[in-house]
């Protein structure tokens, strides 16, 4: 039978080698410390125009039996009240309103109603 050796390097392991690395590779090591993060604009941008979005809501409000003002663009279905089969019925219903096909891993990611809109929109811009 065959014997594996592995050989693991240890924090202090990796401090010796660069106390003993020639001076260049050391002065490297030493130089690269770490840069503070700049803080960047987070933006979301919408694909659905207003009418797609407003067929959404209809679609949604009618399968939840609920008002079409509750029913906003940034509304969660959990917080709608949909349970996981409810998700379905409207993901069914909305295939079939727009005629398109949603898969399954895609529609698991939809949680709002503006991002089943926006799904909705670029599968109908690719036909």
């Amino acid at each position: 039978m065959a014997t594996m050796r592995c050989n693991v390097i240890t924090p202090k392991a990796v401090t010796f080698v660069a106390k003993r690395a020639p001076s260049k590779v050391g002065a490297q090591i030493r130089s690269k410390r770490a840069q503070p993060i700049r803080a960047t604009r987070f933006t979301v941008s919408a694909a659905a125009d207003s009418e797609t979005v407003d067929k959404v809501r209809s679609i949604i409000s009618e399968q939840l039996g609920t008002d079409l003002d509750k029913v906003a663009a940034d509304a969660k279905f959990v917080d709608l009240g949909a349970d996981s089969l409810d998700t379905v019925e409207i993901m069914m219903a909305l295939e079939e309103q727009f005629d398109i096909t949603l898969d399954e891993e895609g529609a698991e990611k939809i949680a709002t109603v503006q991002e089943a809109a926006d799904i909705i929109a670029e599968q109908v811009a690719g036909k």
